[in-house]
């Protein structure tokens, strides 16, 4: 059984927002996920 939906992404944007912080480069990865997210919904 997958994990929630929600629970899953609202671990992943704090990932992301931690990362982007370390790590500006990082953007474009997380502009790509959100991407990749819009497509699933």
């Amino acid at each position: 059984v997958a994990p929630a939906p929600l629970v899953a992404i609202g671990h992943a944007q704090r990932a992301d927002a931690a990362e982007v912080a370390h790590n500006p480069r990082a953007r474009s990865a997380v502009l790509r996920i959100a991407a990749r997210r819009q497509e699933a919904a």
